[in-house]
């Protein structure tokens, strides 16, 4: 017997996709769930048994048009706008749904568009989980945990690239995230390079996860460390998921592999400053955040590009967590 069908729309940055993943379960769980999604996130999602078929999704007419007409011979009991920028709405007219729902607080009875009032102190996993629920999903316990799927052959893969950056495989394994998207997240690469060095003097492997416009700020963290460490630049998102999977432990700014990092079940230790961990830190049993109190009120969030803060968080701190995480002695 054929299950209802839904549509979930989950069309923004790394981390909104990642956090969209457990409504994406638990609606899998209950209807048949296509799933548009940025035309670069795609990756993310590949491989996820509780999704039917993904749509990528760019912001252009003719991405709109495309999709209209793979689209045109389903229809949907609901569209789920788990996370979405307004220019979603060009293209909901071209749909066939009964019903759609977001937390964005759009509405519009021409588009059958229901808004759920936003809970400002809900982790956004759990935000999207009431999208999920309100269409008729059950949301079991292990609900609250991102998850990604990684192919057998895929971690296998990235043992061996590892192995190949000079990793040995009986060593501990940390993954430094130095960069973030905006300046008001980043911890002081100095910082993270004394963080690198105490972990190095007591044999843990150390690889920067970035990209290469962060070549400065690792030029930086090992100058600090009085070292090189290994790096592991630009690698593609099932990659990058394989290689934090195979790490013992991820030490992230408020960015996209410390949410990967807990998408592959790898303890994180999540560093925050001005966001709030409460609604998009790590919550998992074996992961740890440290956050400081925002130096300035109000908070110039976004628009900061000196987070002072963040030089409340001293590398004392980072390194007594780290060791306990990797259960190291001080």
């Amino acid at each position: 017997m054929s299950r209802p069908q839904v549509l979930a729309a989950c069309t923004t940055a790394i981390g909104d996709t990642m956090f969209c993943s457990p409504a994406l379960i638990a609606l899998g769980r209950c209807f048949d769930v296509d799933v548009l999604v940025h035309q670069k996130r795609r990756p993310l999602l590949q491989e996820n048994p509780y999704i039917r078929s993904l749509y990528p999704y760019r912001n252009n007419a003719f991405s709109r048009a495309y999709l209209a007409a793979a689209l045109a011979g389903r229809r949907y009991q609901s569209l789920v706008v788990l996370h979405a920028n307004d220019d979603l709405v060009k293209l909901m007219p071209r749909l066939r749904y009964e019903t759609a729902v977001n937390i964005q607080g759009w509405r519009n009875p021409e588009l059958r568009l229901e808004a759920l009032p936003r809970n400002p102190k809900v982790h956004a996993v759990d935000e999207r989980l009431r999208l999920a629920q309100w269409v008729g999903a059950e949301i079991q316990t292990q609900d609250r945990y991102m998850r990604m799927f990684l192919r057998p052959e895929e971690g296998e893969y990235a043992e061996g690239w590892l192995r190949q950056q000079g990793m040995r495989p009986d060593r501990l394994r940390v993954g430094l995230v130095l960069g973030a998207s905006a300046q008001y997240r980043r911890w002081q690469a100095e910082r993270f390079g004394r963080v690198a060095e105490a972990l190095c003097s007591r044999g843990v492997e150390v690889i920067h996860i970035g990209d290469s416009s962060e070549r400065d700020l690792a030029r930086r963290a090992e100058e600090a460390a009085g070292r090189e460490f290994h790096k592991g630049y630009n690698l593609s998102l099932r990659l990058l998921g394989a290689v934090l999977s195979r790490l013992d432990l991820v030490i992230s700014n408020d960015t996209g592999p410390l949410h990967l990092g807990q998408a592959v079940q790898t303890p994180v230790l999540g560093l925050f400053g001005p966001t709030d961990p409460a609604k998009v830190g790590p919550r998992g049993p074996r992961d740890r955040v440290l956050k400081v109190p925002a130096t300035c009120d109000p908070c110039a969030d976004k628009g900061c590009l000196d987070p002072v803060c963040m030089e409340q968080l001293h590398e004392d701190m980072v390194i007594e967590t780290s060791l306990e995480m990797l259960g190291l002695s001080a």
